[in-house]
């Protein structure tokens, strides 16, 4: 089966500077999970944010033919760094 996967941010400069371009198809065997793709690429067991097909998901998700896989950097910070805002004062 062949899926299409979207690395953004420093997971994407990971890959071979030809496989940069987004989004890259893979092909893989029936019931390949998100962890195989992450294996496959070389981002192992990277934290990462994933969709497959736009909905959060988890690395043992089984995919389909035609899927897109998108492993995003996790994010840094949160509400409490916001409420510390000189703007919200």
């Amino acid at each position: 089966m062949r899926v299409k996967v979207k690395l953004f941010g420093p997971l994407r400069e990971k890959l071979p500077p030809e496989k940069q371009k987004i989004p890259i198809e893979v092909e893989l065997p029936e019931g390949a999970t998100v962890q195989d793709v992450a294996t496959l690429l070389g981002i192992g067991n990277v934290g990462a944010v994933i969709l497959v097909n736009d909905q959060e998901t988890h690395r043992g998700k089984q995919l389909s033919d035609g899927d897109v896989v998108s492993f995003f950097p996790p994010l840094a910070g949160g509400f409490s760094d916001v409420c510390k805002s000189p703007f919200l004062k």
